[in-house]
This record gives C-alpha cells, sequence and structure tokens, in this order.
C-alpha cells in the first residue's frame, strides 16, 4: 500500500507546477512542509523587501499595479483536455490559451484598485510589535506583502492577503508564502470597475487579512521557542480549493487550526488561512 506521505508527495509535485506556473513558488527540491524557523535567543527582524517570485513575469500571471503589488493569477481560459488529447503540443497551446485569457483579463483591471499592500502589512506588523528596519542585511527576514487575486474555476474572483518571507542565504535560506483568503467574492466587472464601496470593502477586508497574517507571525516568534515541544502534531489531510485551481488540484497539508468558517494550514509552500466555503476537504473530521 502506497503511504499517505508518498501520495502527498505525489500530489504535491503537481501543485507545485500548478503555483508555479501562477508565480507563487518555484520547486527546485523535494518538497517539505514550511516551517519557518525562529531562532531561540532573539527576535526575527523584518523588512520590506521585493521578492524576485512575486515582482517577474510568470505565466498565468500579470501584475495589475505599477508598484507590483497586486498579482492576479488563473488556471481558466485554456481547454482543460488539451494536454491528454494533443500530447505535448496540446498541452503548450493550452498554456498559451490560459496566458491569454489572463492578459485580457488583467487589462481590464489595470489601474484600477487603489488599496496598499505593503503599507497595509506594515501597519498591521506595528501593531503586532514585530520588529522591524529599514534596510536589508543578512540576519534580516524579508517581508514582500501583496494581494492575490485568483479566477476560481466558476468565474469568480477570489482575493487573498498574501506575503512572501524570505531569510538567511545559500543552504541555510529559507522562503514561505504566506495567505489568508479574503471572505468576499467578485465578477471580472466588479474589479474592471469598481465602485467607491467596492474599494473601501477590499481594502478593509485585506487589512483584516494582513492583521491576521502578521499576528500569525508574531505567534510564531513569541510561542514557537517554548510550546512547540507541548503542541500536539499537525493532522496531515488533503484538500482543493477554488483560490488555488479548484477541485483538479488536491494538495497535502497540516492543520494548524480551525474554526466553522476559516482552516488554517500547512503545507509545502506555507501557511494557508482558506475559507471553508471554498475548499473540498477529502479527509473527515477536520
Amino acid at each position: 500500500m502506497i503511504s499517505f506521505e508518498a501520495r502527498a508527495h505525489r500530489r504535491a509535485l503537481r501543485v507545485c507546477a500548478l503555483l508555479t506556473m501562477a508565480g507563487l513558488t518555484a520547486c527546485v527540491a523535494p518538497p517539505s512542509y514550511r516551517n519557518r524557523p525562529v531562532a531561540a535567543g532573539a527576535p526575527s527582524t523584518f523588512v520590506l523587501a521585493h521578492a524576485a517570485i512575486v515582482e517577474e513575469p510568470r505565466h498565468a500571471t500579470r501584475h495589475l499595479d505599477e508598484a507590483k503589488t497586486i498579482v492576479y493569477a488563473q488556471t481558466q481560459g485554456g481547454n482543460l483536455t488539451a494536454g491528454l488529447v494533443f500530447g505535448a503540443l496540446g498541452a503548450l497551446a493550452n498554456m498559451g490559451m490560459v496566458d491569454s485569457q489572463t492578459g485580457l483579463d488583467a487589462a481590464r483591471m489595470k489601474g484600477k484598485l487603489k488599496l496598499e499592500p505593503r503599507q497595509l502589512f506594515l501597519d498591521a506588523a506595528i501593531r503586532q510589535g514585530l520588529e522591524l528596519a529599514d534596510v536589508d542585511g543578512a540576519v534580516r527576514t524579508g517581508a514582500t506583502p501583496y494581494l492575490f487575486i485568483s479566477k476560481s474555476p466558476n468565474g469568480r474572483l477570489l482575493a487573498a492577503a498574501a506575503v512572501q518571507l524570505e531569510q538567511g542565504s545559500g543552504a541555510d535560506r529559507w522562503s514561505g508564502l504566506y495567505m489568508h483568503q479574503m471572505p468576499s467574492t467578485y465578477s471580472l466587472d466588479d474589479l474592471a470597475r469598481p465602485s467607491e464601496d467596492l474599494q473601501r470593502k477590499l481594502a478593509a477586508e485585506a487589512a483584516q487579512g494582513f492583521g491576521e497574517l502578521a499576528a500569525f507571525v508574531a505567534r510564531e516568534e513569541a510561542g514557537r521557542k517554548d510550546a512547540s515541544a507541548k503542541a500536539p502534531p499537525e493532522r496531515e489531510f488533503v484538500f482543493s480549493t477554488e483560490l488555488l485551481g479548484g477541485a483538479e488540484h488536491s494538495m497535502p497539508a497540516r492543520l494548524i487550526a480551525s474554526s466553522q468558517e476559516l482552516v488554517w494550514c500547512r503545507t509545502f509552500e506555507g501557511v494557508f488561512t482558506l475559507r471553508r466555503s471554498s475548499m473540498k476537504i477529502r479527509t473527515r473530521g477536520i
């Protein structure tokens, strides 16, 4: 019988390819669950950064603002069976169609959203008491905040507050994505012609999302040194979410916490807070 871990790694490699296409990660090594290293001697120092994985152009991904802090991605727009029927050439054609549709969508939304993700995360980090610095350095943890917008399989647009964290260098380099899915969904027309009320609502939900992420990082700073040995093991499960490709893209995770509305989980890419309403959980009791 194939073990859960072996199946999880196979799923992770498929999802890793999806997230790489969406510009969320770069898979160069066997996957492992992301646990951010926290030194026992002193708190981490964070600095606002510009992670290449967020800001460089990628397939089926577009930036919706000049500052490259609002990222739009999708897996829709092409024929999902093309790769199966026509092989490699069909898959390449499908990728081209998806990328083309992404560009068309992004052109309608470009420059329309007024929120500032970097400032929202900075404000949240200050409120949580995270130690911040003005310049980068060898011992700094770089934080690249952005708003992630994804087209779900049903055509609705989902949004999430996201922070790419990077620290260390060489063999000690670590990076992880922290993402909090926001409650509202939108149509393409909504974000192509956003009203003032929508702008305020989106900014408020993003601020709350960045607040949740900053609070989680603060708990890591304060709690892991003392509580990691006492904490119960994180339970493994498998899920898919409309935020990251829908039902066709299942992935393994470890449960951190859950409520009636949200599931906090640790994946091979980082830490995600996801809405149950957009998830399909394939493991009982989560």
